[in-house]
């Protein structure tokens, strides 16, 4: 070999070796972030998914404790079920359509003990039917719901169900209902539109790199051959992942050719030039060019090592701070919620230590008085642990009665002048109780605290606007506190934003979320001195 043909040899090494080193350890790196933003993807949308099913269930479930109480308190479903009157049998068989409607669900049943159809919201026809598979099902189910595929005049629904048990002259009744669960229903269950949520059922076989979630069981009325179980599965969207990775491909390979190439051109006159001095000890010039290369590469080697340890190190830094935020985040979510809901046992439980001080044969009036107040602050935070029960909170679709809510809250509320505004009726909302009261909550629980310990009034008030499609139900909170300058109010709707010295800075930032997941809006009216008013408008269950 030329002297000229190994020193160009050498110098397309020198320039390609560097570059191929740096692109291989950023082709690595980058495989690796991808790699794991889709894992952390995939857990995100695997909570989320478990969270929203839970909170279906509650909502579901304590739907369905109300029509049993109904069913429960109705002379005309004890003597439908005797057969005493067939005037009365026609009334149960038109009662499931009518209360399935005013629920808000897509399918509605009501069973004998014996697993007979009575009344059927979805298919009136069904009656006396004996389909005992779907309760067995859901008892043996450990989230307490089923998929139920059930027949209707124009073919069939499919509807994620819970179930409800109820008793009358010492027969068990059962009520299974709950909303629609087709494929768009499905996929709107996990938060991130590049991890799609999967419906899979019986042997079918899931989708390369599909995640399973949850198994429930499947009942089809259609087959009747009782429950099998079909699965829940994210599948992430691996087209970025892959597009990135051969992108990174390609562009070391362009590198690769460009030093290649630019070698090639370096190479060429330093070759002229050694053609000219033959003279010179080509021997001697070989050892030193290959000594120099050698060390030059080790250099570089280091260089590379170093700078490898480095980013491994970085990288694990950065994870380990984002576990960290994201527990802290939840934590305080958690205690704010909590401190709200524990405000009015507390003030119940003051309100009778006090009245214990100094009329304690008052006590069992109070405590009948305020009993309601103390049963209602602990039944919120049982929902709260129920839907905090996979880590994180979430809101599910529902029908609410707001003029219950408001009195509850006001009822909870001591130490300051409440006024409460709201007419003998009012139409439901478009939401889910606990998510109700947890906005109308936050709000008051700010008035409470602006108020800052001196006299003054919080003012709650709730009231029917507009009609039609635009029929909602406005809500007012408003105190005469300290107000808020224009700066405070534009940060007050920011994550842990507070002016308070022990606040978490969540209360806003939790009104804003939760009325985005029901339709509904919030607006601030303030000034320093003048108070604040908070408004909020949410959809009516008129509403189309």
């Amino acid at each position: 070999m030329t002297f000229r043909a190994r020193l160009t040899l050498a110098l397309v090494v020198i320039a390609v070796v560097p570059v191929a080193i740096l692109g291989h350890g950023l082709q690595r790196e980058m495989r690796a972030r991808l790699d794991a933003e889709a894992a952390r993807r995939v857990d995100a949308a695997r909570l989320a998914l478990n969270v929203r099913l839970s909170a279906t269930r509650v909502s579901a479930h304590a739907r369905l404790q109300a029509l049993a109480a109904e069913l429960v308190g109705a002379n005309q479903f004890r003597i439908a079920v005797t057969g005493e009157r067939s005037g009365e049998r026609r009334w149960l068989l038109d009662w499931a359509p009518a209360a399935m409607t005013l629920a808000g669900f897509d399918v509605l049943q009501v069973q004998d003990s014996a697993g007979r159809v009575l009344s059927s919201g979805q298919f009136r026809n069904d009656f006396d039917r004996v389909a005992p598979a779907l309760p067995r099902a859901i008892d043996a189910s450990p989230y307490g719901m089923a998929v139920f595929n059930a027949r209707t005049p124009s073919g069939s629904t499919r509807a994620l169900v819970a179930m409800a048990a109820f008793r009358v002259r010492g027969e068990r009744f059962t009520l299974v209902g709950g909303g629609g669960f087709d494929s768009a229903q499905v996929a709107r269950l996990s938060p991130d539109a590049t991890v799609a949520a999967l419906l899979t059922t019986g042997g079918a076989q899931d989708p390369d790199g599909a995640v399973t979630v949850s198994t429930l069981p499947y009942v089809d009325e259609g087959t009747g051959d009782g429950a099998f179980p079909v699965r829940l599965v994210l599948l992430p969207d691996y087209g970025p992942i892959l597009a990135g990775k051969a992108s990174v491909a390609r562009w070391l390979l362009i590198a690769i050719v460009a030093a290649t190439l630019l070698g090639r051109v370096v190479s060429s006159p330093i070759g002229e030039l050694a053609d000219r001095t033959a003279r010179l000890d080509l021997d001697k010039l070989d050892q030193k060019f290959a000594t120099g290369r050698s060390d030059e590469l080790g250099v570089l080697e280091r260089t590379l090592d170093a700078l490898s340890g480095r980013l491994r190190t970085s990288v694990g830094r950065l994870r380990e701070a984002e576990r960290a935020a994201a527990t802290g985040d939840l934590a305080r979510q958690v205690n704010h919620d909590i401190k709200n809901g524990l405000a009015p046992i507390r003030n119940v439980l003051r309100h009778l230590g006090q009245t214990a001080e100094k009329d304690p044969a008052a006590l069992p009036g109070i405590y009948a008085e305020r009993r309601e107040t103390l049963e209602s602050g602990v039944a919120y935070l049982d929902d709260l642990a129920r839907t905090y029960a996979r880590l994180s909170p979430a809101v599910a679709r529902g029908t609410a009665d707001p003029r219950a809510i408001v009195l509850q809250l006001a009822q909870g509320l001591s130490g300051v002048t409440v006024e409460v505004r709201v007419p003998d009726t009012l139409p439901g909302v478009r939401a889910d109780p606990v998510a109700l009261h947890r906005i109308l909550d936050n709000l008051v629980s700010n008035a409470v605290d602006a108020l800052e310990g001196k006299p003054g009034t919080v003012t709650i008030s709730a009231e029917p606007v507009g009609t039609g499609p635009e029929h909602r139900v406005r809500f007012t909170v408003a105190d005469t506190g300290r107000g808020m300058t224009r700066q405070e109010l534009k940060l007050a709707f920011n994550d842990f934003h507070t002016t308070k010295p022990v606040g978490t800075g969540l209360g806003l930032s939790v009104v804003r979320r939760l009325l985005t997941d029901v339709g509904g809006s919030v607006k601030a009216d303030t000034a320093p001195g003048a108070g604040s008013t908070f408004t909020v408008e949410i959809p009516a269950v008129s509403a189309q």
